[in-house]
């Protein structure tokens, strides 16, 4: 009888060896071939406290800069006064001005404050004489100049246009030293009913503008002035 209890036992355990035959290569294919099993240690607590601390490094914090605001400026306004017109080209400025919303007041001028004297050459035959004859002046040094657009004189040369005869007088004659025979002096307001624009709330950029336009008003000009009430 003791002879069969050992059979058996030798078949369970042949059995059990059969059917964990999957197991154990599982278990096997976690252990990695190069490590030596052998010389593997755990390590006690004086063990561990020899270990290398890892360094943690400390981050600054990053501050962000908000963009500074733009602050728009306010636009510069103030009065000036733009002048002298006459009765024929009034209208005319007045179109300019309404063009850049800006709103005038007419302020008569005395024979005396009206009185210019222009320095010009007269007005040539066309458009390409003229700038021909600019560029010819041009080389000759002369470079405040400008042709005339302005339909009663369109296509003359102007040299410039004075309150002071004197001035006037000797800007023509350094103007005939430098071969410029044509060139000659007159007044340019004749007459009465001349007047300027007193003008409120000014964009200097708007100023800039008027004061550009001497080719279409010649002996125009503007000038800042106090403001006032009504003005």
């Amino acid at each position: 009888m003791k002879w069969i209890v050992w059979v058996l036992l030798l078949i369970n355990i042949g059995l059990a060896a059969y059917f964990n035959t999957d197991l154990l290569k599982q278990n096997q294919s976690f252990i990695r071939p190069d490590i030596a099993v052998d010389k593997v240690s755990l390590l006690d607590s004086q063990g561990l406290a020899a270990l290398p601390k890892k360094t943690v490094l400390a981050t600054q914090p990053i501050i962000l800069q908000a963009e500074p605001a733009v602050v728009p400026q306010p636009v510069q306004l103030g009065c000036y006064e733009w002048g002298i017109f006459s009765k024929n080209n009034l209208a005319v400025a007045k179109a300019v001005l309404t063009r850049l919303a800006l709103s005038s007041i007419e302020r008569k001028q005395t024979s005396q404050e009206a009185q210019r004297f222009w320095v010009y050459i007269p007005p040539l035959k066309s458009t390409a004489f003229a700038q021909t004859k600019a560029e010819e002046l041009k080389a000759l040094g002369i470079q405040d100049i400008f042709i005339v657009q302005e339909p009663q004189w369109r296509n003359a040369i102007s040299f410039g246009v004075f309150q002071d005869e004197k001035l006037a007088s000797n800007l023509l004659g350094e103007l005939k030293s430098k071969g410029v025979s044509s060139a000659t002096k007159n007044l340019r307001n004749q007459g009465k009913e001349h007047v300027s624009l007193l003008l409120k709330d000014v964009p200097a950029s708007a100023a800039t503008v008027l004061g550009d336009m001497k080719a279409e008003f010649p002996g125009s000009e503007v000038k800042a002035v106090a403001c006032k009430a009504g003005v």
